[in-house]
Order: C-alpha cells, then sequence, then structure tokens
C-alpha cells in the first residue's frame, strides 16, 4: 500500500519537473533529489511490507518496520500535500491576472504572496529532504533489504485447511461426489479439475476429503498432495511433487536439490509413465501455475487426474479443457445446521429465545463455512444467554483481530488483501469508504477509482479499461463479490462480504487510508485523507480541519449542519472527490468552485436544484452526475470544464418520463466527453455535439423536427457505442437518413412514434441490445430484428398491437433476454421449437388480454427466469392450466411482480398455487386497498 503512495508521490513530482514554473526554478534541483530519493526507498518497501504484516500478524502494530513504513506513508502524503498546494497557489495566481490599473495592482499584491509561497515550498522542501535522508538511513539500521520485483508476503493460508472433519462435512455433500465421480469415470485422457472460491469456503477441506477417500484411493496406482501457496517457484513445485510421490513409487531421490529443471522433469516422467495417478495442487495463487506444471505430469492415457484449489479463477482460465467448480456460500439452512454442530454440540440444537440472534450472527458470517465454525466454537463457550449472543453479535468485527477463537478465520480472510499486488490495494481497500453490504455500481465505483488516482495513464486503453480490468481481477480472487450482472456477463453491481469489509475498515483505518464516521464510531484521528460520512453526524469535521482530506462521501445521511458545505470549501480545499448521490442536500455552496483539484462531483438524486457559476472554475473536474437531481439548465461555465468525461444530467418529470437538462452554447469545447444524456436535439446543440469526437454514450431528444440535422451528427460520432433517441409521441420519428452510421454502435434504443425503422439498423454488425418504446410501426418488425447476427437482449414497449405473437424456428439465434411489454391486443403468444434457443431471460407484461400460457414456452431449454409484471390476474389463469407444471418445470424461477404498498413486491408462482380461488381473491384485494392507501 504504501508502494502506490510514494508511486503516486513520484510520478506527480516527475510532472511537476515538466512544468518549469518559475515558483519551481529555484528549487528544481532538491526537487530531483527528494524524486531519486523515493525511488531508493521505494526498493526497500515490499520487504518492509512483508516484515511488518508479520509484525501486525503477532499484534505489535507499533513495530520498529511498520512504524517505518508509516513514516514512508506520511512523508509521501506530505509530498502530495505540498505539490497540490503549489499547484492550487499557482492556479489562483494566474486567475487573478487582468489589464490596467487593476490588473497592476493585483500582480503586485500576487508578486508579494508569491515571494512568501517561495519561501514556503523551499522550507518544505528542505524538511522533506531532511526526513528522508533519516528514513533512508533507518531502512538501513533495520537491515531491509532491496526488492524490486514480486510479492514476498508470506502467510500459511493452511492454517484452518481441515477445519472440518471429514464425517461431519455439511452443505458440500453433493459435490464431493460429484467431483469423486467425475475422478474415477470418464474419459482416459488427462483431466484437470480445479476447486475456485474465496478463502473460507472450505475448498480446502473438500479437495482433502475427496483425496482421502476409499473410492478414490482404490482408483488411482498413486497419489501426491502438494500445498502450493505464495512463494512456490516451478522448481519447488516440480520437486515437492516428486517427495509427495517418493514411496508409492518406490523410487527415492536424495539428490533432488542439485538437480536442474530438465532432471526433475525427467524424474518425474519416469515416475508416472505407467501409473494412473493423482495430483492434489492445493491453494495455488501463482497465474503461471498451469506453465509450471502442463508438461511435468505426463499424459499417458491412463485416466489420470490433476486437481487444483484456488482462490483466483484467472489461474484457472488458461488451462484448457478444465472442469471449473466454483464453490459456493452455504445457504441458510446447511450454515444453520453447521452452527448448531458447533455452538450446540453436534446432537445439540438451538434454543427458541436464541435462534433470530443466531441466524443474525450467521447473516454476519456470510455462508462461509471457516467463520460459521470459528463463531460456533466461540459461543460454545460462552452461557445460552441472549446478552451474551447480542453483545457477540454486536463485537463481531472488532474481534475478528483478537480472539483467539477467531484468529486463523482472520488470518485465511487478511491473506487474500496480502496477496494482492500493490496496485491492487487500495482499489480494495476502498470498499471501506461504503457501508457493510452496500451493493456498488460498478461504473460508479470506476469512475471513483479513477478520480482518486488508482488507476495508471495507459497509451494503449482508456482508463475506464483499466479500471474494469482491476474490478475483473478482484473479482477473479474472491475477494469482490458480483450482485448482479448484464446479459453480457460483465458485473454491473458488487460488493464484499462483510467480513472482509471489517478487515478492510480496520486495515484502511490503520494505513490511513480512510475513515468512516456516524454515531457509534465518531472518534476521528487529527489527520485523514477520506472520510465517509454514514448516518447524520453533526461534529463529524470538528476534529479533522487540519487534514488534507481528498475525499468526501455521505451515505443514509438524513440532515447536515448549517456549517457543512461551508466547511468543505473553506478548510478542505485539496478536495478529489465529493459523493452526495442519495444524499439530502439542497444545494451546493457558491464557493464550490474554489476546489481546483476535484475531480467527481456527484448529486445524483439529491435536492439540488441549480449549479453555481462558479462550477466553471473546476478545470479539473472529469465526473459530473447530476441523474435525478432538480437541476434543470447548465450555466454558461460549463463549457469551461476541458476535461470532464461524464456529464450525466437528466431528471424525471411528473409524468415519469425523462427531463432534459437545458445545456448552452459552446459546450462543444468538451472535447474528452465520452458520456451525454439527456440534451435536447435543437439546431445549436446538435453543431456543438458535431465537435465531440471521443463521444460514446449520448441520451438525446428530438425537438423541431431536427430527425436528418441528427442524423448527419451521429454519423459524425465514430466512437459512438450507446444511442438513446426520444420524441414525444406527437411528432413521427424519422432518422432514416443516415447514410454512415457509428461501425461501433452496440446499444441502441428508440422511444417515441415511428412508423418504420430504419434500414441503417442493419448494417450494425456489433449491436447486441434494442431498446424500443415505439408506437406508430407498420412493418412486421420483429421478423426483421430476429436477423441481427450478434443481438444478445431485445426489449420492446408498446409495439405490437396484433392479437398472436408468433416467434418461428430459427429466430433469434444468440438472444439471452427478451421483455415484452405493454402488448394491450396481444392475446396469444407461441413459440416454435428452435426459436430463442439460448434465451436465459423472459419477462412478459403487462399484458391484459394473454391468459393463456405461452404455447411452447418448454422448447426454451436454457431459460432461467420467467417473470411477469403486473399480471396477477392473469398469471393466476395460467397456473391453475393442468399444462402448467409440466411445462414450467424446467424454469428455476417462475414470478409475478405488482405492487404492494406502492412498492415493488415479487411472488412465485409455487406460492400462488398453493392458494385457492377464494385466498386468491382476497390476495388481490389486499393488494388493491395496499395501494389505495399509499396513494391518499
Amino acid at each position: 500500500m504504501a508502494e502506490l503512495i510514494v508511486d503516486f508521490a513520484i510520478a506527480t513530482l516527475g510532472s511537476l519537473l515538466v512544468q518549469e514554473t518559475k515558483l519551481l526554478r529555484r528549487v528544481k534541483k532538491e526537487v530531483e533529489s527528494i524524486k531519486k530519493e523515493l525511488e531508493f526507498i521505494k526498493s526497500f518497501l515490499r520487504d518492509a511490507d512483508t516484515r511488518a504484516a508479520a509484525e501486525e500478524e503477532e499484534g505489535s502494530d507499533g513495530g520498529v518496520v511498520s512504524t517505518w513504513v508509516k513514516q514512508v506513508r506520511e512523508e509521501a502524503y506530505h509530498i502530495e500535500d505540498v505539490i497540490d498546494e503549489h499547484i492550487l497557489s499557482e492556479a489562483k495566481h494566474h486567475e487573478q491576472d487582468g489589464k490596467g490599473l487593476t490588473g497592476f495592482l493585483r500582480k503586485m499584491r500576487c508578486f508579494i504572496k508569491e515571494l512568501n509561497v517561495r519561501h514556503g515550498i523551499s522550507s518544505e522542501i528542505k524538511d522533506i529532504k531532511s526526513s528522508l535522508a533519516d528514513i533512508q538511513r533507518r531502512a538501513k539500521d533495520y537491515n531491509l533489504r532491496h526488492i524490486d520485483q514480486g510479492d514476498v508476503v508470506s502467510h500459511d493460508s493452511r492454517v484452518c485447511s481441515l477445519f472440518i472433519p471429514g464425517n461431519e462435512l455439511v452443505g458440500i455433500e453433493s459435490t464431493r461426489d460429484q467431483l469423486i465421480d467425475l475422478l474415477v469415470s470418464g474419459t482416459s485422457k488427462r483431466l484437470v479439475i480445479a476447486v475456485v472460491g474465496e478463502g473460507g469456503l472450505g475448498k480446502t477441506t473438500l479437495a482433502g476429503n475427496i483425496y482421502k477417500n476409499d473410492v478414490v484411493k482404490k482408483h488411482f496406482d498413486c497419489q501426491a498432495r502438494i500445498t502450493v501457496g505464495k512463494e512456490c517457484t516451478k522448481t519447488d513445485i516440480l520437486r515437492k511433487t516428486i517427495q509427495a510421490f517418493e514411496g508409492v513409487t518406490g523410487s527415492t531421490h536424495g539428490e533432488m536439490d542439485k538437480m536442474e529443471e530438465t532432471d526433475l522433469l525427467a524424474t518425474l516422467e519416469r515416475q508416472l509413465k505407467d501409473k494412473c495417478y493423482m495430483v492434489l495442487f492445493d491453494d495455488v495463487w501463482t497465474t503461471d501455475f498451469w506453465g509450471c506444471i502442463e508438461y511435468a505430469l505426463i499424459e499417458n492415457n491412463k485416466g489420470s487426474r490433476i486437481m487444483l484449489t484456488t482462490r483466483n479463477r484467472g489461474i484457472v482460465d488458461v488451462i484448457p479443457f478444465v472442469n471449473v467448480h466454483r464453490l459456493q456460500p452455504l445457504p441458510s439452512d446447511k450454515a444453520f445446521e453447521l452452527f448448531c454442530r458447533k455452538a450446540f454440540s453436534p446432537q445439540g440444537c438451538c434454543p427458541p429465545e436464541l435462534e433470530k440472534l443466531s441466524r443474525d450472527i450467521l447473516r454476519k458470517c456470510g455462508g462461509l463455512p471457516l467463520a460459521i465454525v470459528a463463531v460456533g466454537g466461540l459461543l460454545s463457550n460462552k452461557n445460552k444467554v441472549a446478552f451474551e449472543w447480542k453483545k457477540l453479535l454486536d463485537e463481531l468485527g472488532p474481534q475478528l483481530g483478537s480472539d483467539s477463537h477467531l484468529k486463523d478465520c482472520n488470518k485465511v480472510l487478511l491473506e487474500g488483501y496480502y496477496g494482492l499486488p500493490h496496485h491492487l490495494k487500495p482499489s480494495l481497500l476502498y470498499f471501506g469508504f461504503f457501508p457493510e453490504s452496500y451493493e456498488i455500481n460498478c461504473a460508479r465505483l470506476i469512475r471513483l477509482w479513477i478520480s482518486e488516482g488508482f488507476v495508471p495513464y495507459s497509451n494503449r486503453r482508456t482508463s475506464e479499461q483499466v479500471a474494469e480490468e482491476f474490478l475483473i481481477d478482484l473479482i477473479n480472487r474472491s475477494l469482490v463479490q458480483v450482485v448482479k450482472m448484464d446479459f453480457m456477463g460483465r458485473p454491473r453491481y458488487c460488493r464484499v462480504h462483510d467480513l472482509m469489509h471489517e478487515i478492510i475498515l480496520r486495515k484502511a483505518e490503520y494505513l490511513g487510508f480512510s475513515h468512516f464516521v456516524n454515531r457509534e464510531h465518531s472518534n476521528l484521528p487529527n489527520k485523514i485523507r477520506r472520510i465517509s460520512i454514514q448516518g447524520s453526524n453533526d461534529s463529524a469535521f470538528e476534529s479533522i480541519k487540519d487534514s488534507k482530506i481528498r475525499s468526501v462521501s455521505l451515505f443514509n445521511v438524513d440532515s447536515l449542519p448549517n456549517s457543512f458545505m461551508t466547511t468543505l470549501v473553506v478548510d478542505f480545499k485539496l478536495i478529489k472527490v465529493l459523493d452526495f448521490e442519495d444524499s439530502h442536500i439542497e444545494y451546493l455552496p457558491k464557493g464550490v468552485g474554489n476546489l481546483f483539484h476535484l475531480h467527481y462531483l456527484s448529486v445524483k438524486n439529491t435536492k439540488v436544484k441549480v449549479l453555481p457559476k462558479s462550477i466553471g472554475k473546476l478545470l479539473n473536474l472529469e465526473t459530473l452526475n447530476l441523474k435525478f437531481s432538480l437541476i434543470t439548465e447548465l450555466p454558461v461555465e460549463i463549457k469551461n470544464l476541458k476535461k470532464l468525461r461524464y456529464l450525466l444530467t437528466y431528471y424525471v418529470r411528473s409524468d415519469w418520463r425523462y427531463g432534459m437538462v437545458k445545456i448552452p452554447a459552446g459546450f462543444g469545447s468538451l472535447l474528452d466527453l465520452q458520456k451525454l444524456g439527456y440534451v435536447e436535439a435543437k439546431f445549436e446543440v446538435l453543431k456543438e455535439l458535431m465537435k465531440l469526437r471521443h463521444l460514446r454514450k449520448l441520451a438525446i431528444e428530438i425537438t423541431d423536427g431536427n430527425g436528418k440535422d441528427l442524423c448527419a451528427c451521429i454519423g459524425n460520432l465514430e466512437k459512438l457505442v450507446s444511442l438513446t433517441i426520444l420524441i414525444s409521441r406527437e411528432e413521427i420519428l424519422d432518422i432514416e437518413p443516415m447514410t454512415s452510421p457509428p461501425r461501433g454502435l452496440q446499444c441502441l434504443r428508440l422511444m417515441g412514434n415511428m412508423k418504420k425503422l430504419p434500414d441503417w439498423i442493419f448494417k450494425l454488425e456489433h449491436l447486441f441490445k434494442i431498446d424500443l418504446n415505439l408506437s406508430g410501426l407498420t412493418d412486421d418488425y420483429i421478423r426483421v430484428l430476429q436477423a441481427l447476427p450478434n443481438l444478445l437482449q431485445l426489449r420492446l414497449v408498446n409495439t405490437s398491437h396484433d392479437e398472436q405473437l408468433h416467434f418461428k424456428k430459427d429466430w433469434f439465434p444468440k438472444l439471452k433476454v427478451l421483455y415484452l411489454s405493454e402488448f394491450k391486443g396481444v392475446e396469444l403468444m407461441i413459440i416454435d421449437k428452435g426459436a430463442m434457443p439460448n434465451l436465459e431471460d423472459l419477462r412478459i407484461g403487462p399484458c391484459p388480454l394473454l391468459k393463456e400460457i405461452p404455447v411452447g414456452i418448454e422448447h426454451l431449454r436454457n431459460l432461467r427466469i420467467l417473470l411477469f409484471y403486473f399480471m396477477l390476474k392473469e398469471i393466476y389463469y395460467m397456473i391453475k392450466d393442468e399444462k402448467w407444471k409440466k411445462v414450467t418445470q424446467h424454469i428455476p424461477y417462475v414470478g409475478v411482480m405488482f405492487k404492494m404498498k406502492g412498492k415493488r413486491t415479487y411472488e412465485t408462482t409455487k406460492y400462488l398455487l398453493s392458494l385457492s380461488l377464494e385466498d386468491f381473491e382476497q390476495f388481490i384485494e389486499k393488494v388493491e386497498r395496499s395501494n389505495e392507501s399509499s396513494h391518499p
């Protein structure tokens, strides 16, 4: 972690040296010297981080090496602060340039101020040099080693590998049996089986139980089990494998330490040449693992098997023809069974008065067997009274790192953090910025990472692409959980496990990375970098006015003191991120433009009505999110924000349509803009849009019949991948004249009145998502759309007026998601065999005349979700049909969505099936009454 901060300081110093400002020339040599000293100190950091981690595990957070790392980190922060303050001072100096007498007097005042600043920065740099010299000397005193590559943090992940005895396996018996069957039957070819999952899921326990199974032992001529870990080299793995096979193959190799790689490979080949072997590689961490063993373990057509366990899906992805088993957290019933075994003895049961508390504790464990066993063992020694159990529930996070019963669990979870390369550590720590169990929008997270400076610049890829790779890496390493994916398989929402969140919080505070404050946790250190305010706290900023805060976020804050906004812009002028999404703020202070370093500003879903004119001074702003705020017009000063990449501006009107924010003339100067929406397609706006050649996502509303001009504009935006076009129902949408649509267009959304789909749509080879909300279509558009070669998601709203909706054989060969909404005339839906063979998600409704089961629904063998919207009565008639169970039994989830007390509610058809007609009618009355009472 300290290494990344030092990297950032080095990069910032390098950038400053290039600027050649007058202020810098006097201290240029000193700045160059500081940069070199930091680069030298950086080479010690990985060894120091390793030893500091060991000190932390031993409970000595204040060890000498930990203290040294902390000093390096604080000095790097100090350098960043000095540079940012210098840049801010320069910005103010140029802002005050003017002409005439007034301008001359201002320049004189600035010159005097500059002399003082020069003296100040010179003094600061001398202090930094002196501090770095002391730090470098102490590195030698502590015998820290130079380490230029690799992560050498050493932790034993096998600490609790057999925490559940074989005869006590709970919840993974079926997986065990499947894997055993895969091992002892099937092809004679060599087969690779991988068990993947986060730390604490029981991968080692499962694999060890399989390895010792009698059926498995009898099947193979020889077996070997090797714990790989983080630090094993190729030769280490080969030697361990040979040693593991010694005895079972009848050979000994005492001279292995002297053998070269080729000799080791030859030895393994002789050992296994005529054997049906099984090798279990446990706890694999390195991505080059398969390259180490692919040719070491020969393919002899004897039915041999290689099995491995890992947290990192990325390791498995490079292995050809691998069988991957993603181990899942225990379901609630199995988790409760395991918990009761540990907390109340194998035959014990939970007292009724403790059941709710037990299940609350289990929710914190999140289905991790390691955590369940550890917590259950801890509670087994406590009095079986509610007070004791409630106390553990409230203190589970703090106890994770201190209680002896939970220490091993803490180690296993911490190991994931220690195993990260240094550039990913701040990205993981950033999850501590959000509340526990918070489901984070991945696009929001990526933009925040970029704004914080976690994502390095790349010539070949955009910052967003690099940040997305960071997120995928964290997911593959089983540190981040995907909550929701899109139809392309990309993560949309993510979170971290509650226990991992506790570990991240402690680590972030210990490293000075970030702090959160709420009513229960309001004591803050004097100096912090990032603050997350969770719940109202009137005194959040009182103790930290001397801090160089870079980020402020609000979560579940009902009210704020009047001084809150003033304090932000007056006392914290180095802020990079202000994230007010979903908060109750009603305005932005006029002085917000003084936050020169601000990169990210979000007032999404707030009551903010106006952007102050000073917004035009935020020359470093990259993200401005105004979605669902009350802002209806942007100030003309917005055109000054030349670094802006995201400008999200729409609001929801009283009729639930998107309201267009008025955008001023001159916004064509925002040449870096990548995402813009929603704007009105007036002639002046289209003229400005033509200049935004980097635009990737655009949402626009046609006004005054500007369809032809819009087509010309869009044809000029070659990088466009997502396009939304809206038009009022009174006009007819005519976008046919587009002769050269953007070739890379992937997502298209059309809303309004249109007679015919434009022909250019069918030239878009990369189009995979279409959303049509069109009245007036007269052609057979579904027949035409089905021919699109790469269409994966189709959403149709109010576009069909026929009585029959027919999907024919071979239509939509790749389609995965289909939404059919507001088809008011459709009485019958037919799906031929061979239509939509890959469909996974089908959502229908409201379709008030559709009372029959879609004919041919049984042909959709890959369907996983069948959901009806606002069709409670219609679905009831369907499920009472005797054919219902037969044609839907292959679908895992079948349900209906309706409103209850004004909120969306979901119910399964299984529940509705259990109701008699009388009960169902009472249920309908209850739903209708609740909605009436919610709208007086």
